[in-house]
């Protein structure tokens, strides 16, 4: 199927036709708007398996030709997610986009809404910020990013984190990651760009007023961590922790709960952190590069054996797992975990009477 478009304008010359379909070109001056999305027209055109023309002559006027394959499958009937009032919320939301200007925009509308709001500037960034522990409802991701991690991978881990997250894709074009055949893949929540905040708002409350229901924390080993507690009281606290963006995330939720964070991002900086000073309480990884927080742990036991210790790990210890009897009294916190867990950690120890 042929689509052409024409009209009777200036025309382009040959070296502005050579980069029309480039996506930040424009032969607009600035502030006067940013040309006619050709380079959308083009990523759709391509991911539909077609391809797309443009004949232009100076003093005479331009054609595009938009060739598309004919679809065979029946007519998909749009749905309108949404034609109420636009509302916020107060959940959080972690915005994963690439372009800064983008991301910078989607941030304030989100804020404007009402929305608490994190942001990565690509998926990597995106998943160690889910495996901080950090709580979020939302995922709201652009489709084609750079990097090694890919969007739909993001959304997997992250649902395998967090089973109640709800997840969004933006894209103004999508390279096939999450359309196949011409159509979305199942249960894909895709807002196409350019959108308004209007569309923004209301797609928003629809992924989640569709998002899994929370289910309740499984039974876990001796000592894990799992309802919510009181407050505990403030403590001089030697985080350990190798990825930057988790280290960072844990401080400022110990921070946030009135507790001084001394920060290290291994098992040889900490001890050195040890023998300059004293620390009420050790927040340790286990899987450290160099010296593993089970040896720093007990390290840290030979210096002052009534050391209170809480292991952050991505792994749940089984009750006969003999970490349990290298450092007695441990309290084992699930990643990723939230503000009300890592409490709850702490106001456990705190609860236990001194030896």
């Amino acid at each position: 199927v042929m689509l052409a478009v024409t009209d009777t304008g200036t025309g382009m010359t040959p070296e502005v036709k050579e980069r029309a379909f480039e996506p930040f070109f424009t032969t607009k001056p600035e502030g006067q708007g940013t040309g006619l999305g050709l380079s959308m027209v083009y990523g759709f055109a391509r991911q539909s398996n077609g391809h797309i023309k443009i004949y232009s002559e100076l003093g005479q006027g331009t054609t595009i030709r938009l060739y598309l394959p004919r679809a065979v499958q029946p007519e998909d009937i749009a749905i309108d997610v949404d034609n109420g009032p636009v509302v916020g919320g107060t959940e959080t939301v972690l915005v994963v986009e690439d372009d800064d200007e983008v991301r910078n925009t989607v941030v304030d509308l989100l804020t404007e809404l009402g929305y608490h709001v994190l942001k990565a500037r690509d998926a990597q960034s995106g998943l160690a910020i889910i495996e901080s522990g950090m709580p979020i409802d939302v995922l709201f991701t652009d489709v084609v990013m750079p990097g090694p991690l890919r969007s739909p991978e993001l959304a997997r881990q992250a649902r395998e984190r967090l089973p109640e997250i709800a997840v969004l894709f933006t894209s103004g074009y999508t390279d096939n990651a999450i359309i196949h055949s011409g159509r979305i893949d199942p249960g894909v929540e895709l807002l196409s760009k350019p959108y308004t905040r209007e569309a923004l708002a209301r797609r928003l409350r629809h992924v989640l007023a569709n998002r899994p229901e929370r289910k309740p924390p499984a039974e876990t080993a001796p000592a894990m961590v799992d309802e919510i507690s009181d407050r505990p009281r403030s403590q001089r606290i030697l985080l350990v922790e190798d990825d930057a963006l988790i280290r960072m995330a844990t401080a400022d939720m110990l921070t946030d709960l009135g507790h001084e964070v001394v920060e290290a991002g291994d098992g040889t900086q900490a001890l050195a952190v040890l023998e300059a000073e004293a620390v009420d309480l050790l927040i340790t990884d286990i899987g450290l590069p160099g010296i593993s927080g089970t040896e720093l742990a007990k390290a840290a036991r030979a210096g002052n054996a009534s050391l209170p210790v809480i292991f952050a790990t991505g792994v749940t210890p089984s009750a006969d797992d003999e970490i349990f009897t290298a450092i007695s009294g441990a309290v084992f916190l699930q990643k990723p975990y939230s503000i009300p867990r890592l409490t709850e950690a702490i106001a456990t120890l705190q609860s236990r009477p001194a030896d």
